[in-house]
């Protein structure tokens, strides 16, 4: 069997691949919700708790929105761009008060810089692996070097 994939949307081959592993999760899920209805218990009965007693539902909360978030404007934003964006917001997230009001905190932004720049590369250049392209985009083809 062979499969044919254009190098411009090769990149949406391990997303499709999870899409249809979350829907077979789920499918299997509906059944074991039925299995509990037919014997009489809730559709959601499970024993314990999903959720630890005094969660930060803040941070679980934006996480869940900024991820959403960050599929939904991946391709219009670019890669790079939106991925440096969404690491520092995702740093910001998850620091508390006092490493906010350090002045070091900075930091964080010079590293979801240098992160983002160093997978961009490597995978778009080093592997040529395609990226979500945007606005943002940055081609060089005389010297085989995009930036998604």
């Amino acid at each position: 069997m062979r499969i044919n994939v254009e190098y411009s949307t090769q990149h949406w081959i391990f997303p499709i691949i999870t899409i249809g592993i979350l829907v077979i999760l789920g499918a299997l899920l509906t059944l074991e919700g039925r299995a509990r209805i037919k014997a009489g218990k809730g559709f959601f009965v499970k024993p314990g708790r999903f959720f630890v007693e005094h969660y930060d539902k803040f941070k679980f909360w934006g996480t869940i929105a900024l991820m959403v978030v960050y599929f939904f404007l991946l391709d219009k934003l670019g890669f790079t761009f939106w991925s440096i964006i969404c690491l520092f917001l995702f740093n910001t997230l998850f620091a508390n008060k006092a490493q906010l009001k350090n002045p070091r905190y900075h930091i964080s932004l010079i590293i979801s810089v240098v992160a983002c720049l160093i997978i961009s590369v490597v995978f778009g250049t080093a592997f040529a692996i395609t990226l979500p392209s945007g606005l943002l985009t940055i081609e060089i083809p005389s010297l085989g070097f995009i930036l998604y």
